[in-house]
């Protein structure tokens, strides 16, 4: 560990109570979206102190006035007359005073935990980066409900919705003048050389979805081809951002049909993708027949919380299949040979649970496949047999890199959405409300790729799960149990909550 990294540590720890936080908002000509962004920012719940800097960045419209008429302390507005989204940004920082440095755009909305829950991901350890995902808060119903599904995609820093500590910012060189089309994503890069830098899913702001009624294609476009350029060349293959406003463009009708057609297409794809019952790419087991049986799975492990899921099935003796992530695996050998020794099942969950797999290249699936696999059974003896897909998601090149592996995809029937860290009540609720003979649960004993992950709903609600189903008269199975009796058509070996057979 350098110096600068142990420097950085310790000052960290002076800091982590309550931080300050200064909130940058560039604008251009936002007079009609400042409004509501200011008022989002104004009602965070953080106990902390916060500056919020709108950056004037050369309007021609009323956007300075309508952000100084809210004549509240924590607002300043300062004027950045050289155009450019970087020189906007640039200028908010040399302004700002705080400890963290949070980001917006003048067309967001973020919720009223935002800081709060930004600063939490920031204080944990090694983190030097934080951003969230997206939703449109305007257009068309259609356009509203791809953004829901393409907007949790997000995978980098991204200007609207992100935090950063200033020192980890600095020591990164910050956003690079010369680029504004892609100034998150490079400031991500750099960041991720120091430290690192994570996505919280959960944590949702709702931006405005004009640019894609406006040009559909062209922001798509730009948006994907300038990602690949910085992530491949280090440089954008387009440095500025169109002006897009829907009161200056004339074909809103024929884009409006266009981006249509093609969300809905995206759509298709992600839908596809996504779901967990989808057979278009390939066989996929969600479910496990119509057999008075369930079967418990724990994905994202091992980490520390798997002991406790460990001893809590030990105590009903009751079996579980666990997909392991393989770089979990290796950091936690010990979790992965207790859950063979339990007698569990094992599966693939990847090496480093990829955000973007279902647009990864085959060889790089591959890789993943291969790197877990050869992992858990370093860690194990055991090669397993079953795959589960990070987020569930498929693609072609994945299920093609299974099949030559010859291990079966599996998703699950009923997820509990306890990776969203909802309470242990609401947990139990959905798997009592959805389970039916033959279902798979999803469960989590990790996070992610997350060293020490809070699994502390799971671990509460777990032994009332199992006694709410025992009592309904269901049996407890493995995945593989299931898939066995589904193939011989014999009795599942499975167990009730006391262990009897």
């Amino acid at each position: 560990m350098d110096r600068g990294t142990i420097d950085r540590m310790m000052r960290r720890e002076e800091e982590l109570a309550n931080p300050s936080i200064s909130v940058i908002v560039p604008a251009y000509n936002e007079e009609a979206m400042i409004a509501d962004c200011l008022r989002a920012l104004l009602r965070q719940d953080y106990d902390g102190a916060y500056e919020i800097i709108v950056v004037e960045n050369g309007s021609t419209d009323a956007t300075g006035e309508t952000a100084r008429s809210f004549g509240d302390s924590r607002i300043r507005v300062v004027r950045e007359p050289r155009r450019g989204y970087v020189n906007a940004l640039r200028r908010g920082v040399r302004t700002s005073s705080g400890q963290i440095l949070a980001f917006t755009d003048a067309d967001t909305r973020v919720p009223a935990g935002w800081l709060t829950a930004l600063v939490s991901r920031l204080s944990e350890d090694g983190v030097v980066a934080c951003a969230g995902v997206f939703g449109f808060f305007d257009g068309p119903a259609w356009m509203r409900w791809l953004g829901r599904i393409a907007g949790r995609a997000n995978w980098h820093l991204a200007g609207a919705n992100m935090a950063v500590w200033r020192d980890a910012y600095e020591e990164a060189g910050g956003f690079d003048p010369q680029v504004n089309l892609g100034a998150d994503l490079l400031l991500d890069l750099r960041l991720r050389r120091i430290g690192k830098v994570v996505i919280d899913r959960q944590l949702a702001a709702m931006t405005s979805s004009r640019r894609f009624l406006c040009a559909p294609v062209s922001a798509l476009g730009r948006y994907f081809l300038n990602d690949a350029a910085l992530l491949l060349a280090g440089r954008p293959l387009f440095p500025d951002f169109p002006n897009y406003r829907l009161s200056a463009f004339s074909g809103r009708k024929t884009a409006s049909a266009l981006g249509f057609g093609i969300s809905l297409l995206l759509a298709a794809f992600f839908l596809a993708c996504e779901l967990p019952g989808s057979q278009i790419f390939g066989h996929v087991v969600a479910h496990g027949g119509k057999v008075p049986a369930v079967a418990l799975t724990f994905d994202d492990g091992p980490s520390p919380a798997t002991e406790e899921i460990l001893r809590i099935l030990d105590g009903y003796h009751i079996k579980a299949t666990f997909f392991l992530i393989g770089e979990n695996a290796a950091r936690h050998p010990g979790g992965a040979a207790r859950i063979v020794a339990g007698g569990h099942c094992l599966g693939n969950h990847t090496w480093s649970h990829p955000l973007l797999a279902p647009v990864e290249s085959g060889g790089r699936l591959g890789r993943e496949i291969d790197d877990a696999q050869r992992a858990i059974r370093q860690a194990t003896g055991v090669a397993p047999e079953l795959f589960r897909p990070p987020h569930g998601w498929r693609s072609p090149a994945m299920m093609r890199e299974c099949g030559k592996r010859h291990l079966t995809v599996v998703t699950w029937t009923v997820d509990s959405c306890d990776w969203k860290g909802v309470p242990a009540d609401e947990v139990v609720r959905r798997v009592l409300k959805e389970a039916s003979p033959g279902s798979i649960i999803l469960l989590h004993d990790g996070r992610g790729i997350v060293a020490s992950p809070n699994a502390e709903n799971t671990v509460e609600a777990l032994p009332r799960i199992i006694e709410g189903l025992a009592h309904r008269g269901y049996r407890f199975a493995t995945v593989a149990d299931l898939l066995d009796e589904e193939a011989a058509g014999k009795k599942v070996p499975s167990q009730t909550a006391d262990g009897r057979d």
